[in-house]
């Protein structure tokens, strides 16, 4: 592996992952609270940093398939990562998609939907972290 594409991975990969943790964390908060100003704040938040996430992680996933020459899939630990990042990458942008395009004019049902799927993006992206940071471990 490049040393240099490593680092600059390592480097994008964390980002996404933050900001779609706190899109989450924000959402669930805003999601149980009872309507008011501090609950469209969380809303408001919640839905800049899914969105901020999703275009955060079309770099992480350039420079993982320049880490990787182009081999999407791999076998051992590589393969483990792939198996959870590539539906996360997918899921994250999904989620991102449909807040853009719904906005705030979901019908309670289907934000629980949407936490749901943003729950499962977050378990695993923190899946293919692990793994990716075994790659890096077994260096």
């Amino acid at each position: 592996m490049s040393p240099f594409w490593s680092r600059l991975h390592g480097g994008a990969t964390h980002f996404p992952i933050a900001l779609i943790f706190a899109s989450a964390f924000f959402d669930v908060l805003g999601y149980f609270l009872k309507p008011s100003r501090r609950r469209l704040q969380f809303a408001v938040t919640g839905y800049w940093l899914v969105i901020v996430a999703a275009l955060g992680a079309f770099p992480a996933v350039i420079t993982g398939i320049f880490l990787t020459r182009g081999r999407i899939g791999g076998s051992g630990i590589m393969l483990l990562h792939h198996v959870f990042v590539w539906p996360a990458f997918a899921l994250l942008v999904g989620a991102a998609m449909w807040r853009f395009l719904i906005r705030n004019k979901s019908s309670p049902a289907a934000f629980r939907v949407y936490l749901c799927l943003v729950g499962i993006t977050c378990a695993l992206l923190g899946a293919a972290g692990f793994f990716g940071g075994e790659l890096l471990v077994g260096q």
